[in-house]
């Protein structure tokens, strides 16, 4: 924003302060009009207001009191919009502060480095006063393939013996037994390969 005042000011023009590309990660609107830079829209997210890109959605985490914020992951609700994890550390990947929502969403990780004969584990640890999530294993359309289990108060897990070679794809969501619960939910996801 400092180079575009500064060329303002030299070429005495009137310029506006919003920069013409702010990328896709969605951000506060502002107070007056424009609320959003030229390409970008302000719409709801939670209880506050964003902009996002235009035909961009708006962030399903973070910002809205309610849940953790997971919005650099996002969007990431099927398969088609999966989160690239491109390989695992030797103890697996753990990711920390993420969140299902709000209702109706859905984290998808797609992990691309998975050998053939390999076992692949996905477990989840949830805020058990918030939404029930389960954690399943899905082909590229999203069925499901390996439905996820119960592994324990606030936790869930899916284990698949005997991968293929290819993409696996792991998507996080409320649990279809969860029944009125709140539809927002905070976890951690656990991802190995043995």
């Amino acid at each position: 924003m400092k180079t575009l005042a500064l060329f303002c000011l030299v070429l005495g023009s009137g310029c506006s302060s919003y920069s013409p590309d702010l990328g896709t990660v969605p951000f506060t609107c502002g107070t007056s009009d424009p609320k959003c830079p030229d390409g970008y829209d302000c719409v709801a997210a939670g209880t506050q207001m964003q902009c996002v890109k235009a035909g961009g959605t708006a962030p399903d985490g973070g910002s809205n009191g309610q849940c953790d914020d997971d919005s650099m992951l996002e969007p990431n609700n099927d398969t088609t919009h999966a989160y690239m994890i491109n390989s695992l550390p030797a103890g697996g990947l753990k990711l920390v502060g993420l969140a299902i929502c709000p209702a109706g969403d859905k984290d998808t990780f797609e992990l691309t480095q998975a050998t053939a004969g390999q076992t692949l584990v996905a477990d989840i640890e949830f805020d058990t006063t918030q939404a029930s999530l389960t954690v399943n294993l899905v082909t590229s359309n999203g069925m499901t393939t390996v439905p996820g289990q119960a592994n324990g108060a606030g936790k869930a897990k899916a284990t698949l013996v005997g991968v293929q070679s290819g993409p696996q794809y792991i998507q996080v969501l409320v649990s279809p037994t969860a029944g009125s619960m709140t539809t927002n939910g905070d976890y951690k996801l656990n991802i190995t390969l043995m």
